[in-house]
């Protein structure tokens, strides 16, 4: 028999990011027996012969090194359990190291075995623990991009330090820095050992971002149909350096690069380039700070559409599926035309869309090419319409705040309608609209459920402050006014005696409630109140609005109303509404019906009416607005128009007092009750001129007019128009005028000061977003104006117009609402001696007629007609 087997020593020993590289055997030299050479002695002077396998039993298994793992955990990952019967040599034990290195805990591993009892042998598993991350440490970067590091990498104190960590982590961060221009970027991590914890250590990471690498040139080779510009103009986010370039930078980033490198072959597929493909595409460093990329294209052959057969269709017939389709035999082979007009056009004209809006959510459609002749290629369009699918439960999550039924209400897809893919993207608008929820965070999730043939389609709301503080100072008749506002746009009166609802207030049913003030003194005071509940009775999108108001001005602070050279004016008034929305001609369509009365107390003051300078008038109005507005976001709207017609007026009471001479009537008699009608009309489209939507041209026209029924009577001396700045001169709204801003002038400088009945406006606005963000909005415009009001019919001309054109920036914040600062030049002089010039010269009028004006604006169409 021989040696007894003492001490069975193995080694596993790994490199290179914790893989597994080979099995070390160690064999001191001093313990080799010499006179066998089949034996050799292992570990500690055991002679063990590798020509000759023995069986033993495993006994005791005991651990070493792993004091705060679970001992039971180890041995059965190694795979070795007390009882078992073990050959040795065998992969047994390599295996089980192999096992226990697998989980990534240990640097070093080995199983030894202590001694054999009558064939029981007893082994230890020594372990060698790796380090821990205690804390780490990022240096030369600022806090705000540690902050945004913090999220990129994945460390957290208590994680096993490897090899593979460490690479993982410097690629993250340089890949983050590198995708925002900084491709020199280097990282380092010192691991220092933490002297308070056993066994862990600390890294400090420092950056080095280098310089920002920009693209100097893009060069194409081979290029003949694609001429080089509309190639760089694909390329969306990869963009060569230039003067133009103000508001964003040339970066490299090779996420974007990739995706351009699809774009700039979709230009050449979109030409009939099926084959096209580059042979080279290069980025290549300049110098430190610069980056080339040179693309080499092979173009390949042109190819057209052939045939186009469909297979499978029985819903529509082939004939409408090829106008939908708008591809004839013989037009140039364009893909990415093809895959659009299949499933995923802008506009709904697909055929996709053309199934799913009736139901078809099962449909599916599969373009397979059949055949390549004369270089025309020939298709079939495979389709599988499936059965009709219908809405069987409506999921909302995400809102918070807004009660259910508030969003349940404006939802187009109904439990039970079929499914529409349509009514899925109105239902999103519809939502958008009402204001309580970001725009960008929508979500919408159809789940189908093809055992029945049914759709569950789950929307998610992200919730956004609604409610609007105003807290501001203005400078407006020479005075400074303070204004506080208060504006609620998701209020509850249900919920206002339940105190658990105040959070600060009730909220949630979608009603609006509108508090405000504006005062500087004794001078000027106005007060308004409104409410608004959208659907009045819960049923029906009818709303109902109810407001109240009281201004007063007047022209000292000493003198009181009933002194009788007191010199003001006093408005009271309140009205009710009721809006509808209709469902013809189609439901973008709402009426609004009101009923007003105002009261106005005019004492001594016949600077503003020169026709009316003392006494009080009663209007009693009616007002009709027919509205039609399908623009797709109250914010920053992108595409859809809004047109409305709105008449107002009152009962032509001078038909009931026939045989009455108002030319020696007093004032007080003849506009004791004010008598007019007032039309007005306007247009504004929304249009999106770049593929992603952000630059938008808007642009928007409107008239006004206010008449009289009876010539001797005249015009009332209220209701009138008054054009010109921002339309924001709260101090002159007193006056039951309309203010109507054309930036570029002077507040109401463009108006007779009595106000004139007729207006014209033009306007066009090129917009573009700095950021979306739903807390604060943010874009800037280029604007062109033009408007005037006029006397009468007979001096009225649309084309005699005062020009205007400058630039602003507009900001929404939910808290403030929206807030504009424009910049504007007036290209007419005026002239202080024509019917329509009512202000004075401002002193900012240079030689040439220009008026150069800031204007600053508060509200979403404040100043429009």
């Amino acid at each position: 028999m021989k040696k007894l087997l003492s001490i069975l020593f193995f080694t596993y020993v790994f490199q290179s990011f914790g893989q597994a590289d080979t099995t070390t055997v160690k064999i001191p030299t001093d313990k080799i027996d010499s006179t066998n050479s089949s034996a050799t002695t292992i570990g500690g002077g055991m002679n063990f012969d590798y020509a000759h396998t023995e069986k033993y039993t495993l006994g005791p298994i005991r651990i070493e090194g792993a004091d705060n793992f679970d001992p039971q955990a180890i041995k059965l990952i190694a795979g070795l359990r007390q009882g078992d019967e073990i050959t040795i040599p065998s992969d047994r034990i390599s295996n089980a190291i192999k096992n226990l290195w697998a989980e990534g805990l240990f640097s070093r591993i080995s199983i030894e075995a202590e001694r054999e009892v009558a064939g029981v042998i007893y082994l230890v598993i020594k372990l060698t623990p790796r380090p821990k991350l205690s804390r780490f440490r990022f240096t030369g970067i600022t806090k705000r991009e540690v902050d945004k590091i913090r999220e990129e990498v994945d460390l957290s104190s208590g994680q096993t330090i490897t090899e593979n960590l460490l690479f993982i982590t410097k690629n993250k961060i340089r890949g983050h820095f590198q995708e925002k221009g900084y491709n020199n970027i280097t990282v380092n991590i010192t691991q220092i050992q933490d002297t308070l914890i056993n066994n862990s250590e600390i890294f400090f990471i420092d950056i080095d971002k280098g310089k920002k690498v920009k693209i100097k040139e893009i060069i194409f080779d081979g290029n003949t149909t694609v001429r080089p510009w509309k190639l760089r103009k694909a390329m969306k986010d990869t963009k060569k350096r230039s003067i133009m370039r103000i508001f964003k930078r040339s970066k490299f980033s090779y996420t974007a690069y990739n995706k351009d490198k699809g774009a700039v072959l979709d230009k050449f597929r979109g030409a009939g380039l099926r084959d096209v493909h580059f042979a080279v595409d290069s980025v290549y460093k300049i110098d430190s700070r610069n980056l080339g990329i040179y693309f080499k294209i092979v173009e390949g052959q042109k190819y057209y559409f052939g045939d186009i057969t469909w297979i499978g269709n029985t819903k529509f017939s082939s004939g409408l599926l090829d106008t939908v389709l708008g591809i004839k035999y013989g037009d140039i082979y364009d893909k990415p035309l093809l895959d659009q007009r299949l499933k995923q056009s802008q506009d709904g004209r697909d055929i996709s869309s053309l199934y799913m809006d009736r139901g078809y959510l099962f449909f599916h459609l599969d373009p397979v090419e059949v055949g390549v002749k004369d270089n025309h290629i020939n298709y079939e369009m495979r389709m599988v319409e499936g059965k009709e699918a219908r809405v069987k439960n409506v999921i909302i999550k995400g809102n918070y705040k807004t009660n259910e039924h508030v969003i349940r209400r404006e939802i187009r897809t109904k439990p039970g309608d079929l499914f529409s893919r349509n009514d899925i993207i109105r239902t999103q608008r519809e939502l958008a609209q009402l204001g309580y929820f970001n725009e960008q965070g929508f979500q919408v999730n159809p789940i189908p459920n093809p055992q029945d043939g049914t759709v569950d389609i789950e929307y998610v709301v992200e919730e956004k402050s609604a409610d609007q503080i105003e807290l501001s100072g203005g400078y407006g008749a020479g005075r400074i006014i303070g204004t506080l506002g208060l504006t609620f746009n998701n209020f509850s009166v249900k919920n206002i005696f339940k105190p658990n609802s105040w959070s600060p207030l009730p909220t949630g049913d979608g009603q609006r409630l509108s508090i405000r003030a504006q005062t500087n003194g004794r001078i000027y005071q106005g007060y308004n109140f409104s409410f608004t509940e959208p659907w009045l009775g819960g049923k029906k999108p009818n709303s109902f609005t109810f407001y109240v108001n009281n201004t007063s001005f007047s022209t000292s602070t000493t003198i009181k109303k009933r002194d009788p050279s007191y010199q003001g004016v006093g408005i009271s008034g309140a009205g009710i509404g009721l809006g509808r929305r209709k469902k013809f001609p189609d439901d973008y369509f709402s009426a609004y019906y009101e009923l007003a009365y105002q009261y106005y107390d005019v004492r001594n003051y016949s600077s503003l009416f020169p026709s009316f300078s003392n006494g009080y008038a009663n209007d009693i109005s009616l007002k009709y607005a027919l509205q039609r507005n399908s623009v797709n976001s109250p914010i920053y709207p992108t595409e859809g128009s809004k047109i409305s017609f709105t008449a107002k007026g009152t009962l032509p009471y001078s038909l009931f007092d026939k045989g009455k001479d108002y030319s020696t009537m007093s004032a007080q008699e003849t506009f004791k009750y004010l008598e007019y009608y007032k039309l007005k009309f306007t247009f504004e489209y929304y249009m999106p001129l770049t593929p992603n939507k952000k630059l938008v041209l808007m642009p928007r026209i409107g008239f006004g007019y206010l008449g009289a029924y009876n010539k001797a009577k005249g015009l009332t001396p209220f209701e009138r128009f008054n054009l010109g700045g921002s339309g924001l001169s709260g101090v002159n709204q007193f006056g039951g005028r309309e203010i109507i801003a054309l930036r570029g002038y002077d507040d109401n400088g463009l108006s007779s000061s009595a106000g004139d009945p007729i207006i014209a406006k033009y306007t066009l606005e090129m917009r573009y977003p700095i950021s979306l963000n739903p807390q604060a909005t943010f874009f800037v415009l280029a604007f062109a104006e033009a408007g005037n009001t006029f006397t009468s019919f007979k001096t009225f001309n649309p084309f005699n117009v005062k020009r205007s054109v400058g630039m602003g920036v507009r900001i929404f914040l939910p808290m403030f609402g929206m807030l504009g600062l424009d910049y504007g030049w007036g290209f007419d002089k005026l002239d202080p001696h024509s019917s329509g010039y009512g202000g004075s010269i401002d002193q900012s009028i240079d030689s040439k007629g220009y008026f150069p004006k800031f204007t600053f604006t508060i509200g979403m169409n404040l100043g429009e007609l």
